[in-house]
């Protein structure tokens, strides 16, 4: 899941955030021979070093290549306490990579007539008839599209009836913006597409992704439900700051009215069966598994993203191109947990890392195997625009108060200055070329923020971390 506000992890920034391995596994689709590992050792150190420089009790990391299941390892700890190891068995949460199961679920229902995407989610919950949040399309819900606030709630109502209580009740105060607007990322969106797949094809959400995505693709062991999780193998969540040593999470997060968003236990292996079917059109081990359609519909970028021109967001995916190649992958992170999934579909080439400690990311992991198997050089860093004041006309497109739900900051234009405020808090400013503004916080990096204008080059909207304020009149 994202975090329940629009800051970075950093404190104090703006806008409120023993190894034990496996053998590695070898998995050649039929007909087909293993391709060349000799990378493997080389990356075995990486993600060794990486858990040791981030403190993490434990990671797997699944590698395909060709369509086959080259490399697999489950590292680390499960849980510093009892001090279980990482096996490639264990479970662990993986955030908002939840949301490509859930979007391949109502990719499902509309390839068999049960649903229609571009129909207002009303048509499915009727309940929502006399309520602005009910013209949405399940599509706007799909692309975070649908002008809904955020709010991740790692911990809520529990039971699988409780997606329908939360879902039926909701109220236009999710709505900060007109639908189709602008992309702003919502878990509540996400939420309530699972709870119109409930109303349209006719089951609970979970049994719905198991019986359509899950059990197709091979990922026997995935679930939403934690108390089957809890039977198995599974990990822990942990948590520390910096340089310090990981603790456990207590209580374990569970909140079912967010199931949809960002609560599904999986495998690093078994995504690699997810991501497998999806880089060769919905077919697996021989036999379709997904419905063509769907896998269009999630690898295909139906909303721009502010500030990079390169990608825009599919169904709970992000697709475009990086360094040449085309690239299709989503993070996720909730509370003890961090997850990443990355395809380069050309190459049928993906990898996967889950790990069991809030933010602490693991790159070099990504980065060793975008460079080394890929095959595809180091990403050039952007080049160093100089920030400046502005001219007064410039200075007079940004100025105003930009809201969403309760979080809400003002940009004021002086003379020949810019000051934003939020809360007690007035800082300067300055324009970084076109589309951004930076805030000159007192300690640490500055802030900076998208500037998405309109057709008049007005600024309509403040973008961060692909979230939106937006202007308010």
């Amino acid at each position: 899941m994202a975090h329940t506000h629009l800051a970075p992890r950093r404190s104090r920034r703006l806008l409120a955030a023993l190894l034990v391995g496996t053998l590695p596994v070898t998995s050649p689709l039929p007909g087909q021979s293993a391709p060349s590992r000799a990378w493997a050792p080389a990356l075995d150190s990486v993600v060794t070093a990486a858990l040791t420089r981030t403190q993490t009790p434990g990671v797997q990391v699944a590698v395909v290549v060709d369509g086959a299941l080259v490399y697999e390892r489950g590292l680390g700890l499960a849980d510093v306490e009892s001090k279980r190891p990482v096996t490639t068995r264990t479970l662990f949460r993986v955030g908002s990579v939840t949301k490509m199961i859930t979007a391949a679920t109502l990719g499902e229902l509309a390839a068999t007539g049960a649903l229609d995407l571009r129909a207002p989610i009303r048509r499915y919950v009727p309940e929502l008839a006399q309520r602005q949040v009910g013209e949405a399309t399940s599509h706007q819900l799909l692309t975070h599209t649908a002008g809904w606030i955020d709010n991740a709630i790692p911990y809520g109502r529990m039971g699988e009836g409780a997606l329908g209580e939360v879902m039926r009740e909701v109220g236009d105060t999710l709505r900060f913006t007109e639908p189709g607007r602008v992309l702003s990322y919502s878990n509540p969106a996400y939420s309530m597409a699972g709870y119109v797949a409930e109303r349209a094809g006719g089951a609970r959400f979970a049994a719905l992704a198991e019986r359509l995505v899950l059990r197709p693709t091979g990922m026997a062991r995935s679930t939403f439900r934690p108390l089957e999780a809890m039977t198995t193998d599974f990990s822990q969540g942990h948590l520390g700051a910096p340089g310090s040593a990981a603790t456990l999470v207590r209580p374990y997060t569970e909140n079912t009215a967010q199931w949809a968003a960002g609560f599904l236990f999986s495998t690093a292996g078994e995504l690699a069966r997810f991501a497998t079917a999806m880089m060769q059109g919905g077919e697996l081990d021989g036999r379709r598994v997904l419905a063509a359609s769907t896998v269009a519909q999630l690898s295909t970028g139906h909303q721009a993203i502010p500030g990079d021109s390169t990608v825009r967001y599919g169904y709970g995916l992000i697709v475009g191109t990086r360094n040449g190649a085309r690239q299709w992958g989503h993070a996720g992170a909730i509370v003890g947990f961090d997850a990443v999934v990355t395809m380069w579909p050309d190459r049928r080439i993906a990898v996967i890392v889950l790990d069991n400690r809030s933010g602490n990311p693991m790159p070099e992991i990504d980065a060793f195997v975008r460079e080394r198997v890929v095959g595809l050089p180091r990403a050039t860093p952007p080049p160093v625009v100089a920030p400046r004041t502005g001219t007064a006309e410039e200075r007079a497109r940004v100025a105003g108060t930009y809201a969403q739900g309760a979080t809400r900051v003002s940009i004021t234009a002086g003379s020949d200055t810019l000051r934003f405020s939020q809360g007690p808090a007035t800082l300067p400013a300055l324009l970084v070329g076109e589309d951004r503004l930076r805030v000159l916080v007192p300690t640490g990096d500055p802030t900076e923020l998208l500037l998405v204008r309109d057709a008049t080059g007005r600024v309509t909207y403040l973008h961060q971390g692909l979230r939106a304020l937006a202007l308010q009149p």
